[in-house]
């Protein structure tokens, strides 16, 4: 799975001069989008924007429509474009968006490039959180912005139904339970030190914070202790639109944390990052429950690692496997094909799929199959498929 590394910018006090005629714009409640890609493009941009940005506020409950004025996105076709735009502001571009914020709203703006990868979505809903909160809230502490940004970085759209679709992002959590295990390095940045940090702080300690941030913002969102979640309402709660950094760090230090026992908080912190369940995590489990026979439990296990990550085959394969035990073959035989889209060794797929097809009583297409495992493998199901291409009736 691939993840997605944000730097923290520092920008300069200039924006350079765009080709109006270069972009195809549209508007929307508030969003102002420019695309070079054409009015089509801009006008679904904003769409899927308004949508992130609904999603966003269901946690943050602000008062969007008090924005003065539309929020500003510009997206170049081809990145070299982009990066002639970023050069005179800053060298440090590592995705395909970035968010410019500056002291004067009209200038800050949302910059990217298109392509079409998994990259350019994650990024987009990354960037799209940091400018929605910073447009409302100039100055958030930065452990509650990116940790925020990581959280929501899986979001897709909907454009049917015009709605946002969180799925989970558990992309650091193995690097999260490497820093807390306490025999490896690096060591977790001390509660204390990670809600006081600035920018500069975090930028210094990044391959932690990252981690952290977002382990700290699941943490308080998905654990079952409710005087856990009232620590991010009132985090939210004290942060000011007019106050600086410095100001917003200590409101939250005062009004959220000052009453919480930190010992305590840091073990339930390390119990729930212990409890939540990885692809890896969910794919092992899968295998030890397939395994022992427990094919009901595998299943629920495959089809969660299938929800973290739907471009790996290894969740399809199996749940091929478990369909195939239980005579479901229709639902096996789609499982395997997933598997095989998915990039599954095309020999292997085709011998799973000539099985499948021979205990269904489709013996043409188990022939078909078997015979292209043998021509794709070599001898390694040679054996296996000749005995039952032997066993089937003309």
């Amino acid at each position: 799975m691939k993840r997605v590394f944000f730097g923290l910018l520092a920008l300069a006090l200039f924006t350079p001069a765009l080709h109006a005629e270069d972009l195809a714009e549209a508007r929307s409640r508030h969003y102002r989008v420019q695309s070079q890609l054409g009015v089509e493009h801009a006008e679904a941009t904003a769409a899927r924007l308004e949508a992130y940005l609904r999603y966003f506020n269901s946690y943050f409950h602000l008062d969007v429509e008090e924005l003065a004025n539309p929020m500003e996105v510009r997206i170049y076709a081809e990145r070299d474009a982009y990066l002639s735009f970023l050069e005179p502001i800053t060298q440090d571009v590592r995705g395909e968006f970035v968010y410019l914020h500056y002291n004067n709203p009209l200038r800050s703006v949302l910059v990217g490039h298109h392509n079409d990868t998994e990259s350019y979505e994650r990024t987009l809903a990354h960037q799209a959180f940091v400018q929605y909160l910073r447009s409302f809230i100039p100055n958030p502490p930065p452990w509650l912005r990116e940790g925020f940004a990581v959280y929501f970085e899986r979001l897709s759209y909907d454009a049917d139904n015009d709605h946002a679709i969180y799925t989970e992002n558990l992309d650091w959590l193995d690097e999260l339970r490497s820093i807390l295990d306490e025999d490896q390095d690096p060591q977790p940045i001390p509660l204390g030190a990670i809600l006081a940090m600035d920018t500069e702080a975090a930028r210094a300690n990044i391959e932690v914070f990252y981690p952290q941030a977002w382990g700290m913002v699941a943490f308080f969102l998905g654990s079952s202790d409710r005087a856990v979640n009232r620590l991010m309402w009132d985090t939210i709660s004290a942060l000011e639109p007019d106050a600086d950094l410095e100001d917003n760090i200590r409101r939250v230090r005062q009004q959220s944390f000052r009453w919480y026992d930190t010992e305590l908080l840091v073990e339930g912190f390390i119990a729930h990052v212990n409890s939540m369940r990885s692809y890896r995590d969910l794919v092992e489990d899968g295998m030890r429950a397939y395994s022992s026979g427990d094919l009901g439990r595998a299943e629920r296990y495959f089809v969660e690692a299938s929800n973290i990550d739907d471009s790996a085959y290894l969740p399809y394969y199996y749940l091929g496997l478990i369909n195939f035990d239980n005579a479901s073959f229709e639902l096996a035989e789609y499982y395997y094909n997933a598997a095989l889209a998915a990039g599954a060794n095309e020999a292997l797929v085709s011998y799973a799929l000539g099985v499948n097809a021979f205990a269904d009583s489709r013996y043409a297409t188990a022939r078909q199959q078997l015979e292209r495992s043998i021509e794709l493998g070599g001898d390694t199901y040679r054996a296996q498929a000749m005995d039952l291409i032997g066993r089937i009736r003309e």
